[in-house]
């Protein structure tokens, strides 16, 4: 299957966007699953001001850590339920998403640790790496204390990496951001996925990173 921005876990907002009378619409959504033919997303009812007619002209817009995505689509049906409308959108185009963003991300695994200032540590491997931060999946749910908390990440480089950065580490602040329970991909089954972003991350060392990640693209 071929990757596709909706499934990356660093999104932090999707939007869509359409005209009603000449009045542009734009509505938070949620994405919820994805089948052959669309994709489908809802918002609260009380969000949607105006329900859009089938086969209305749209945009997606979806914003990760690391950038902002965009496409053209065609709203195929909306529908109402109780508290939520659930949109159905065309998936064809879905795939050929504009990228917006100026910097690289990578699914690459390092070794990273979080130290948190009472001393709680959580050691890992990354599962997503980006210039705007990182994801891992961990079989243990954290307390929520230390979602509100900003830590010490450490990541460590391979060895050809260590020419360019003789300590062989990136150390920066960060911040968690999201978490999910993986109930799709095989692998990761039941775990969890967290995402952290970074805090200030010093230009030299956002510099090192952008150049290791872009080398590493497939």
């Amino acid at each position: 299957m071929r990757y596709n921005i909706l499934r990356d876990p660093l999104i932090n907002n999707i939007f869509i966007s359409y005209k009603d009378k000449d009045i542009k619409r734009v509505i938070e959504v949620q994405f919820r699953f994805m089948d052959t033919k669309q994709a489908y997303f809802s918002a609260p009812r009380e969000k949607v001001i105006a329900k859009p007619k089938r086969k209305t002209s749209a945009v997606v817009k979806v914003y990760s850590i690391d950038g902002v995505y965009q496409t053209d689509v065609i709203i195929n049906d909306s529908q109402y339920s109780l508290d939520e409308v659930l949109f159905e959108v065309s998936l064809p185009k879905l795939w050929k998403f504009d990228n917006l963003r100026s910097s690289a991300r990578n699914r690459i695994s390092l070794e990273a640790n979080l130290r948190y200032n009472d001393g709680f540590e959580i050691n890992t491997m990354t599962y997503d790496l980006a210039l705007g931060g990182i994801a891992f999946y961990s079989k243990k749910k954290f307390s929520e204390i230390y979602q509100k908390l900003s830590a010490i990440l450490t990541l460590k480089f391979p060895m050809d990496m260590w020419l360019q950065n003789p300590d062989g580490k990136l150390i920066v602040e960060a911040i968690f951001v999201r978490i999910r329970k993986e109930d799709v991909d095989e692998k990761h089954f039941g775990e969890y996925l967290y995402c952290y972003k970074f805090i200030n991350l010093p230009k030299d060392d956002e510099d090192l990173l952008r150049g290791f990640l872009i080398e590493r693209i497939d």
